[in-house]
């Protein structure tokens, strides 16, 4: 471990585990070949029936927001809008408004801290007020219209200190350049889907701002948190619970000087973030959220607010009124564009992630094309992109979903999309940069190495650059990625590499029985139960992909037993949670959906054979897959994590663990 001082305070910089240039075990030592993505269609028309085209967000049937704030702060009423929101025999009273503010030692709960006078024409805001909803009332005091500001405030106070610390970091570091880094991530996007979904801004970026996307982005985990924690830490959720002694059930101050916006923050850089949902970030779902702000400009309390106003959610939670919420996340970063952008000396950091819109449904990610398209336009239009690097990602691609149980989902979820956007006089300054990063589009890449990246951006220095090796987990894209990188030598776990190919292998009865008795007798250790059950009455064992039969279904003359699945020789059953098998149901196999056999050119002469192996269980009908490594006759295990492939909500709620609630159904 390594530990930074810097003043009264340290930094702990965990070192990642070595990564070897050697090949895994069983696997011939020739040097492997080049990391190979399957080729994919976004626009199959096989997709045309699992993929909803959503029309773009419309929030005008929402009840009117009828303040606004004009360029001096001022809030004024738009009266040309009261008709919107006041019924024919009801008469406009007044409107105030209220400063909002998290509760102290809490990231979930608010409070409404300060009240201010009535105005029904306009009224000036104090220069502190940074979160506030507007409150408009008929004459019988009734509420009819609330509108919420997130504002970006210089505070002289913090001007201060940061000016310090970016001077001495100038002093110290001598940057080649100060760049502002601007992180904008949606949930749950493949790049595929960002193809398919978010043409406009997808075009934008490409065409109007260059941006440089990468082709070989894998993902490192299955959910959230531990895909974004690389990207903002540079490492894994287990190396900071052993190295840090992280309590996941506690508050995220405890791993907060580990991110990037701290890094920046120690530098002189101001902070922002902004999480779209309550509950289900990557830092709330499951855990406290953070006691302190972790950042100078926090959006939570605003978040909090808006979240549970019936009046002006109404039925789709994706508007705020007649104002689509992402559309108020991306003014929030107009505003810091705006207020410090424009300087070199008044650098920031800005990260944010909108989960709301494409969490349940990725296919809603339609409806939001328009509102990030013009997010880009109005950015371009502040003319103060000179001084920022965007960095424009998403975390995994779907989880869940009719796609998800497809061929094409099976890949997608694997891969995320990521493009960089630079000023074109950094283009130009530094072609050698450029033409390294170019290089590594189409290198094996992942959130690891973008931490590096920016991280390399904030001290930008040491040219020309040495090539990265085999051996580093995390490399900067301004540096060389080697060609033969594989998934291990980048810490991408195997079952979730997308280096390899897909195919539907002829398989006997017997070889299916074994494969699906494997991955169920996986799913069951996690509770606490050891033996497999098949549930089929008509002791056939149904396989739904029918690349194995024409039927769908086995011949009678390959029908199994339940009880020879007892005798199958399976992995050893890993540490069970033996404390939930009185809560949950030991799980039976219905049927096994679909094998793969994956074929990876890095991973050459493996006596064993990979299969991506997905089995619907009952009770509760889940969709569980896994990487099973299989020899006939002889071995058959579970290659890293079983992921759950379909929603679990209202399945699991007896069970508060966010890891075991995917294979709990409640008794």
């Amino acid at each position: 471990m390594y530990v930074f001082f810097y003043k009264d305070r340290f930094v702990q910089r965990l070192k990642p585990s070595q990564q070897s240039d050697q090949s895994p075990p069983l696997v011939d030592r020739s040097p492997p070949k080049e990391c190979s993505f399957p080729s994919t269609d976004p626009f199959d028309p096989a997709l045309d029936n699992v993929i909803k085209k959503y029309p773009p967000l419309d929030c005008s049937n929402h009840t009117a927001n009828i303040v606004y704030l004009d360029n001096n702060y001022v809030l004024r009423v738009n009266h040309s809008k009261l008709h919107l929101v006041l019924g024919d025999d009801q008469v406009f009273s007044h409107c105030l408004y209220k400063e909002i503010a998290r509760q102290k030692g809490s990231d979930k709960k608010i409070d409404f801290v300060w009240t201010s006078e009535s105005f029904n024409v306009s009224l000036q805001l104090p220069e502190w007020h940074e979160s506030i909803v507007t409150e408009c009332f008929d004459g019988n005091e009734t509420a009819v219209s609330r509108t919420y500001f997130s504002l970006i405030r210089k505070r002289a106070e913090i001007e201060r200190v940061l000016s310090k610390k970016y001077q001495s970091h100038i002093e110290k570091n001598a940057p080649l350049e100060t760049m502002s880094v601007l992180m904008i991530g949606i949930d749950g996007m493949s790049k595929q889907h960002f193809e398919r979904a978010m043409p406009k801004t997808r075009n934008f970026l490409l065409e109007k701002l260059g941006a440089i996307e990468l082709y070989k982005y894998n993902k490192l985990a299955f959910e959230t948190f531990p895909n974004v924690l690389a990207l903002l830490t540079g490492h894994t959720p287990e190396e900071f619970y052993k190295g840090w002694l992280y309590n996941r059930t506690g508050y995220v101050d405890q791993i907060n000087e580990a991110f990037l916006w701290s890094e920046a923050r120690r530098i002189g850089y101001r902070t922002g973030l902004i999480m779209d949902c309550h509950s289900i970030t990557a830092f709330h779902y499951q855990k406290l959220g953070f006691n302190v702000p972790p950042v100078h400009y926090y959006q939570r309390a605003t978040v909090l607010a808006s979240t549970f106003d019936k009046l002006m959610r109404g039925t789709d939670n994706n508007c705020i009124g007649d104002i689509p919420e992402v559309t108020q996340i991306h003014d929030y970063w107009l505003q810091m564009a705006t207020t410090f952008g424009k300087d070199k000396t008044t650098p920031f950091f800005a990260y944010s992630f909108a989960a709301r819109i494409t969490h349940d449904d990725s296919d809603l990610a339609y409806q939001g094309d328009e509102a990030y398209h013009k997010f880009l336009q109005d950015l371009v239009a502040t003319d103060s992109l000179d001084n920022t690097v965007i960095v424009w990602f998403s975390d995994h691609g779907p989880r869940f979903g009719p796609i998800r149980e497809t061929y094409h989902g099976r890949i997608e979820t694997s891969t995320p999309y990521i493009f960089f956007v630079f000023p074109p006089w950094f283009k130009r300054k530094y072609p050698q940069l450029i033409s390294t990063l170019k290089i590594n589009q189409n290198r094996l890449s992942s959130h690891f190495d973008v931490y590096d990246t920016i991280r390399d951006l904030l001290y930008l220095k040491n040219l020309p650059r040495k090539n990265g090796t085999r051996k580093e987990r995390g490399i900067s894209l301004f540096r060389e990625i080697p060609r033969e990188r594989t998934c291990d030598n980048a810490g991408i776990p195997g079952e979730f590499c997308a280096c390899g190919r897909f195919s539907k292998p002829k398989m006997n009865a017997t070889s299916l029985q074994v494969l699906g008795a494997t991955l169920l007798r996986r799913v069951n250790s996690f509770i606490g139960f050891s033996s497999p059950e098949i549930h089929n009455t008509s002791k056939t064992l149904t396989v739904s992909d029918p690349s194995h039969s024409s039927s769908g279904q086995l011949a009678t003359s390959d029908r199994i037993k339940p009880e020879d699945s007892e005798n199958m020789k399976v992995s050893e059953i890993p540490a069970s949670a033996g404390e939930f098998t009185s809560k949950c149901a030991r799980l039976s196999l219905v049927r096994v959906e679909s094998v793969y056999q994956v074929t990876n050119d890095q991973l050459q002469s493996l006596k064993e054979k990979s299969y991506r192996v997905t089995i619907r269980t009952a009770p509760g009908l889940a969709l569980f897959e896994a990487l099973i490594n299989y020899e006939p006759g002889k071995s058959s295990h579970v290659v890293g994590d079983v992921v759950r492939i379909n929603m679990y909500r209202g399945q699991a709620d007896c069970v508060h663990d966010p890891w075991l609630r995917q294979f709990c159904f409640c008794v």
